[in-house]
């Protein structure tokens, strides 16, 4: 039997705000109102979103409800 291996693409903070195409600083104040979903992942103290969440966030409109 062969295992599939499964590659997560994880962006943090900056490279997330690129790809929703808005400035960092606009990220990180969407972020502080609950308007991004929380971080999938933490390497040491940064924040890390999968790419897949950004893109689902992007799907929906953008922002949490």
């Amino acid at each position: 039997m062969v295992g599939i291996a499964v590659r997560v693409e994880y962006l943090n903070r900056a490279e997330a705000a690129e790809r929703c195409r808005i400035p960092v600083s606009s990220f990180d104040k969407l972020r502080r109102d609950g308007l991004i979903p929380e971080p999938d992942a933490h390497m040491g103290k940064h924040l890390l979103w999968s790419a897949d969440t950004i893109d689902e966030l992007l799907a929906r409109g953008g922002t949490e409800t």
